[in-house]
């Protein structure tokens, strides 16, 4: 029988279609601004996700391995098989998870298909919503629940823990790495009034709270997961220098320092012309101003805050 006779070919035919149609929307994702933001769920993620914020994410990834001296985790793993990373992103950490876990299945997740084509093994990337319902694995299954920078992305956090907890197996274990948008000093002849900067993370915390998106929420994480049903938590919170003004730290402050240079002006674009209403041209000239004051900011010896969160789903669960 030739594919025309068959009644199902024209069915096929048209899911194929639309299959690849799909797919075709994704990979290729939306243009704002001069930027390419992700297609699926879009406007679900505040920043772009084209070469240039990829490469700004392997920056970011490199600044947390130089803060956390070149552990993936604090959580205290035991021969673990099952992982999950939420929000992967490019993926480094996922990999790095399946290189020191050989025996470990480890699935990242997330809304752009910005990951390597090429992965370990014991390595898949998965395509999807973490704020919708986890429909691609079982619940209390993994051993391990990872997530890291995606402040940006998240609508209920109070719903990511409690999945969260329904998919970890008795004695498996949560852990988030969140840094602040926001940037610190112990100086105190430091002018706020006069500050750019300051004006500007003052802003994107005021929108980000605006749309319930905040992005400032990693200090809440550990009342979060008690609430979750969590126990045996813990929260670390790291110093992360913007700049070499920390003689002991100078290789983490100069990735640091050229991360949040190169995320000025992505944080502003959709933040302030999606929810603010700025045109282009305003959000451009804070963002110029922004970056002139981060590079001259030595003095005023900056930071942000790196809060690593990580806590343990009871064992009689």
């Amino acid at each position: 029988m030739s594919s025309n006779d068959d009644p199902s070919y024209e069915t096929d035919s048209a899911y194929s279609e639309l299959s690849a149609s799909v797919t075709s929307s994704i990979l290729h994702g939306t243009f704002e601004n001069g930027r390419r933001y992700h297609a699926h769920r879009e406007g679900t993620y505040l920043l772009p996700e084209d070469e240039k914020e990829q490469d700004r994410l392997d920056l970011m990834a490199h600044c947390f391995t130089l803060a956390l001296k070149g552990e993936l985790h604090r959580a205290p793993l035991k021969d673990p098989k099952l992982c999950l990373d939420i929000g992967t992103g490019t993926g480094i950490w996922a990999l790095d998870f399946a290189d020191k876990y050989p025996d470990c299945q480890v699935v990242g997740t997330d809304l752009s298909p910005i990951q390597p084509s090429w992965s370990a093994p014991n390595c898949k990337f998965i395509i999807d919503d973490a704020n919708a319902d986890w429909v691609f694995a079982e619940k209390g299954k993994f051993d391990i629940i990872h997530s890291r920078y995606i402040y940006a992305g998240v609508e209920d956090w109070d719903k990511l823990w409690r999945q969260t907890y329904e998919h970890l197996k008795p004695g498996g274990w949560v852990e988030s790495h969140e840094p602040t948008a926001m940037f610190y000093t112990d100086k105190p002849e430091f002018d706020r009034e006069k500050s750019q900067a300051f004006y500007w993370q003052m802003k994107v915390d005021e929108a980000t709270k605006k749309i319930g998106k905040w992005f400032n929420v990693a200090n809440t994480h550990a009342d979060s997961l008690k609430k979750a049903g969590f126990v045996n938590v813990k929260q670390e919170c790291i110093h992360v220098p913007i700049g070499t003004w920390d003689k002991s730290q100078t290789d983490l402050g100069k990735v640091a320092l050229l991360n949040v240079l190169e995320a000025v002006r992505p944080t502003c674009l959709a933040v302030f012309t999606r929810v603010l209403g700025w045109d282009l041209a305003k959000s451009e000239v804070l963002s110029s101003a922004v970056i002139k004051e981060f590079l001259h900011s030595k003095e005023q010896q900056l930071y942000f805050k790196l809060y690593l969160t990580w806590g343990q789903k009871p064992e009689d669960t």
